[in-house]
């Protein structure tokens, strides 16, 4: 059975269950109401009826006067007797007994006179009147409950088909899907429930879809950068092997052949370092400043003009793993000393919630497309994609920051060069 149609039932059923509930309350509170309005005139009318009676010699008597009187009290479809302390009877009519009785509603009042109870009056009156107004109730609400099962049942089929709508665009979108179509999208309208999972559902597609369209991205990068060393490595085999070598021949072949894979090794440690966000530590304390410290004076060497401003008011504490945060800043801090060109700085700041480390250089700066570009893995500026690096530092940061919560962020400097800042969350925000 399918949703539109359960959905169409349920309603239904709902409201032809609260109907009843109420045709039965009502049917209920409306017949306790007649009868004890029923009771309370036969009451009043007794009552009048007592006080007409008159007393000769001990005994209730109702003479022509107190006759008319009395049917000044009640009308005529109610009844009036009136009965001695012997219960015989002295006025009015006869009182029904037996089976007939239960058709009847009665009220008897007892007839005081000077104090003396003279004997009693009763008034009744039939009810089977109340039988018919529940009878015309019954088939009133009947009627209208009916009426109402066939309004919802159209309503609730169209609603049900109103609200579905997005429903089904989603699992015809699913089925498109299964071709690999990702370019699709629902462009739900709305700020409903559907409107919402909707637009979730459109932005795990443009995620799905970046994810997808960077995994191509890598498996042709990473077979375009594989290929050079391999086929380098591959060349120098078989020249070695074609002939017979020198000792320094065979050095050379093998060195060459050492370095290769040596830089094939950084290429697959850098590409795994890409791939293992959900594996790296999210949690820990790290003095940044500690950190940065110990990376400058490693690679000083490197850069005789590296400078380093590190001295903050406060402790520069994060939320970071101290190994992930040594080789993010270490990637970046290398990409400037390689590219940029001229002296490199470190700065390190802090807002009410991060811990900024700042790395400038005097290089030629970010192009347009690199701003965009430069942290995805085997981006380079150059489109012959020289051999200078493994196209990985830059993205092998933003991987481990993004990993910590933390952000990294390309810019150019207002003068001249790069700036790469690396923002992680202070440990006590």
């Amino acid at each position: 059975m399918s949703l539109r149609r359960r959905l169409t039932i349920t309603i239904v059923a709902l409201i032809v269950v609260g109907s009843a509930l109420f045709s039965l309350a009502s049917l209920t509170l409306l017949d306790r109401a007649l009868r004890s309005q029923l009771d309370a005139r036969l009451a009043t009318v007794a009552h009048a009826a007592a006080d007409i009676v008159d007393e000769d010699r001990g005994e209730p008597i109702v003479d022509t006067y107190d006759a008319i009187a009395m049917a000044n009290v009640h009308n005529a479809s109610e009844h009036i007797a009136v009965l001695d302390l012997a219960g015989r009877h002295v006025y009015g009519e006869q009182i029904p007994t037996g089976g007939a009785a239960r058709a009847f509603s009665f009220s008897r009042v007892s007839i005081i006179h000077r104090g003396s109870n003279l004997g009693s009056v009763v008034a009744w009156q039939d009810r089977s009147w109340l039988m018919q107004v529940d009878r015309t109730a019954l088939v009133i609400f009947s009627i209208t409950a009916l009426g109402l099962a066939v309004a919802a049942s159209l309503l609730s089929g169209r609603y049900a088909r109103s609200i579905l709508v997005p429903l089904d665009r989603v699992a015809s979108l699913a089925e498109e899907i299964e071709s690999r179509d990702l370019s699709r999208r629902l462009d739900a309208s709305g700020r409903d429930e559907l409107a919402r999972l909707c637009n979730s559902f459109d932005r795990m597609l443009a995620r799905l879809e970046r994810s997808f369209a960077n995994e191509r991205r890598l498996v042709a990068d990473a077979s375009h950068e594989l290929r050079t060393p391999l086929a380098v490595v591959r060349a120098e085999a078989d020249l070695a092997l074609r002939r017979e070598r020198s000792p320094d021949e065979y050095r050379s072949a093998l060195a060459s052949i050492e370095r290769e894979a040596t830089r094939l090794e950084a290429l697959v440690d850098g590409l795994l370092d890409t791939m293992r966000e959900e594996a790296l530590a999210r949690d820990g304390t790290t003095d940044v400043s500690n950190v940065l410290g110990e990376l400058i004076e490693r690679v000083r060497p490197a850069s005789r003009t590296l400078r380093a401003h590190l001295a903050t008011p406060e402790p520069a504490l994060a939320r970071a793993d101290r190994d992930a945060l040594e080789r993010a800043a270490s990637a970046v801090v290398h990409n400037a000393i390689v590219h940029g060109g001229g002296s490199v700085e470190v700065r390190l700041a802090l807002s009410s919630d991060a811990v900024q480390i700042e790395v400038r250089d005097e290089g030629p700066g970010f192009a347009p497309e690199a701003l965009a570009h430069a942290t995805e893995r085997f981006w380079r500026g150059d489109p012959a994609r020289g051999r200078g690096g493994t196209g990985l530092g830059l993205s092998i940061a933003r991987v481990l920051v993004e990993a910590h919560g933390g952000e990294l962020r390309l810019a150019n400097a207002p003068q001249a060069g790069a700036c790469v800042t690396l923002v992680l969350p202070r440990a006590d925000a």
